[in-house]
């Protein structure tokens, strides 16, 4: 069960995220804000190999992002730029959040 209200949710994302613009297969662009976020993780490939992978992911308010799903696109301003990716993966966490693991166009 949340303790805080759903108020309180859409001041954090209003606070620290960015305009995005969703835009499923079928329907309508969905304008929202979210909280964009990617992890650099370094991986260790065997012997002198390492190299670092990120993973992309969206934090946003889950009413505003109801229609979209794995497979459509989202555009977010990441360092200024314009960029496209897809979602992945959907998470909402039943308490108003919903997270999207995205992966690059």
């Amino acid at each position: 069960m949340p303790i805080e209200l759903p108020e309180f949710r859409r001041i954090m994302v209003n606070d620290f995220g960015v305009a995005c613009t969703g835009t499923p297969v079928i329907g309508d662009p969905v304008s929202f804000t979210a909280i964009y976020d990617s992890n650099h993780t370094l991986e260790d490939g065997g012997g002198y190999v390492a190299f670092s992978t990120s993973s992309p992911e969206l934090t946003c308010v889950s009413d505003d992002v109801v229609g979209l799903v794995e497979g459509d696109t989202v555009s977010v301003p990441v360092d200024s730029v314009s960029t496209d990716f897809t979602i992945v993966v959907r998470m909402p966490d039943g308490t108003g959040i919903t997270k999207f693991m995205l992966e690059k166009q």
